[in-house]
């Protein structure tokens, strides 16, 4: 693992593979880890670069509250000390909503966008009163102490054991300056229903038939409003879509990817 500091703090990153670059921005309350079986297969054509985002994995956590602009500038800082001046960005769940702000405020750094397990439009006023809530609960108990909460929304029924005791070790080794403060940026982040249809670059949807937290509902409304958009569903997969059904999940990526990429 890479480090680097920007921005005020310690970012940790993994830079694999050579060939037209890949920028991959994990879910929350994960790390860069979670890419894993997609580093795998792709960093033999691609240039993969995965991030611990502020607040996760081994990067730095500060204690404050990580806006969506935050990491976007984070990521752009990132992408030009690494001399990439133009990146696919491949963004699930929370990834996905800094993709979104990738693309306003650093567009010339994106020529195409993965959106998987994610959505365009903002909490509902019942959804950011219980990320405050998750948030003050991990403040004052432990990051262990949302794990049991998540699960349940995160993966489908049917995901093996292993992957939740795996899932619930992450979130309860993450930081829980890094979990409060993530949950407070989701809450404020922009409505991306708007910007949609200014998104001007390859576009491929990924979402799992039994994502409860962005259903496929969500994923065919992104698809009406973005022009130049596909749509892929993962059967068997629920909110992490890419653990949960790794080799479905990289098929449908490899195929975009080296049918737009390469």
């Amino acid at each position: 693992m890479m480090e680097t500091y920007l921005n005020g703090i310690r970012l940790t990153y993994e830079d694999e593979g050579t060939g037209p670059p890949l920028l991959l921005l994990h879910a929350f309350p994960f790390n860069g880890a979670m890419w894993n079986d997609q580093v795998a297969v792709l960093r033999d054509r691609y240039r993969v670069i995965v991030p611990d985002l502020r607040g996760f994995g081994k990067s730095g956590a500060p204690n404050e509250v990580y806006f969506m602009q935050q990491y976007a500038n984070d990521l752009a800082l990132l992408l030009t000390t690494l001399s990439i001046k133009q990146a696919t960005v491949i963004g699930l769940s929370m990834g996905g909503y800094i993709a979104f702000e990738l693309w306003r405020s650093h567009r010339s750094l994106i020529n195409g966008l993965v959106l998987a397990d994610t959505r365009a439009g903002t909490d509902s006023s019942e959804g950011k009163v219980a990320r405050e809530t998750n948030a003050c609960l991990v403040e004052s108990q432990g990051s262990a102490a949302i794990a049991d909460i998540l699960l349940p929304k995160l993966i489908a029924p049917g995901a093996s054991d292993e992957l939740r005791a795996s899932l619930r070790a992450t979130i309860s080794a993450t930081s829980p300056n890094g979990i409060a403060g993530a949950l407070r940026g989701m809450a404020l982040r922009p409505d991306s229903t708007v910007d949609l249809p200014t998104i001007a670059v390859p576009v491929l949807i990924i979402v799992g038939t039994e994502d409860t937290l962005t259903p496929p509902s969500e994923a065919q409304f992104m698809q009406k409003y973005l022009p130049e958009s596909e749509l892929a569903l993962i059967e068997g997969a629920g909110h992490l879509s890419n653990l949960e059904q790794p080799a479905s999940f990289n098929a449908v990526l490899s195929e975009f990817l080296d049918r737009r990429l390469r």
